[in-house]
């Protein structure tokens, strides 16, 4: 496909989000968003859900008892789970294994770093969140976790020539490549994908805008914070917990943030990057 013109975005979407090939929301997540929508949403009714998936329920618990939460006492249900790490928390963990589990697979050759980054720019979005009460951390985690869902979409969509772009060694940002190569970018697939699957605003508008310029002095919205990590982990040196130089001068400007915090803010993500490694199935 070609960018030469406007193309028509509504019958790309179509064209995209409707190919035969795309998964379609599995029953049990689509159950669990009608569940936590709901004005009676219980906790009872969340652990009855995710009980009927054993290897779900097991994720969940091997996080909740991995030095990424740091819970003080063992956590050995998903009861147990809910009252701990709370309602919200154990959700947003749910949608974020589900979501991966079915997309697992169909990302091409790099699927792995694929979803390494996108677990480090999910808990890089939560201690961002912690440290500048912008936005619920852990609804910014799974936001992070699923932000590049985009790339597996377009790769289902345009295999071969999605391969050879991701392939490539051009300096040009991937992003940019795939505007040229399909009139859209993965960014927007994603969003697209979060608006056919009605999942939660906060995690389609940060799928959407994470490759967006970040304004001199933006509040740190969700959105922000989603971009914002996303650039922090690609400047992050994970083997030392160091900061690229080059991210001083864009990360001083941000507002009630601060070049220092983010430099914690890497020493703790060389930190949790082994128990991240739960959600992208690297058992």
């Amino acid at each position: 496909m070609s960018t030469t013109g406007t193309p028509n975005l509504g019958r790309l979407r179509a064209e995209i989000v409707n190919a035969r090939d795309v998964p379609t929301i599995p029953v049990l997540l689509l159950r669990i968003l009608r569940v936590v929508d709901g004005e009676r949403a219980s906790a009872k009714d969340l652990v009855d859900l995710m009980q009927r998936d054993q290897a779900l329920a097991g994720r969940v618990l091997r996080l909740a008892n991995s030095g990424f939460f740091a819970c003080a006492r063992e956590v050995g249900t998903l009861s147990r789970a809910v009252m701990l790490l709370g309602f919200s928390t154990v959700k947003n963990l749910a949608l974020g294994i589900k979501i991966l589990e079915t997309m697992r697979g169909r990302g091409g050759p790099g699927m792995a770093a694929l979803w390494e980054h996108s677990a480090l720019v999910g808990a890089a979005a939560r201690l961002i969140a912690q440290r500048t009460r912008g936005a619920d951390p852990e609804e910014l985690f799974t936001a992070g976790l699923l932000h590049d869902i985009g790339k597996v979409i377009l790769r289902i969509r345009f295999e071969a020539v999605y391969d050879r772009l991701a392939a490539a060694g051009d300096e040009t940002p991937l992003y940019v490549r795939e505007r040229e190569a399909f009139g859209v970018d993965h960014a927007r697939a994603g969003a697209w994908l979060g608006e056919a699957w009605a999942l939660p605003p906060a995690i389609v508008e940060a799928a959407g805008a994470h490759h967006d310029d970040l304004p001199d002095g933006a509040p740190l919205s969700g959105p922000v914070i989603i971009n914002l990590a996303n650039r922090l982990v690609h400047w992050t040196d994970l083997e030392q917990g160091l900061l690229a130089p080059e991210a001083e001068s864009v990360l001083s400007g941000i507002p009630g943030l601060g070049f220092g915090a983010c430099v914690e803010i890497a020493a703790q993500l060389q930190g949790q990057k082994d128990d991240l490694r739960v959600f992208y199935g690297a058992d």
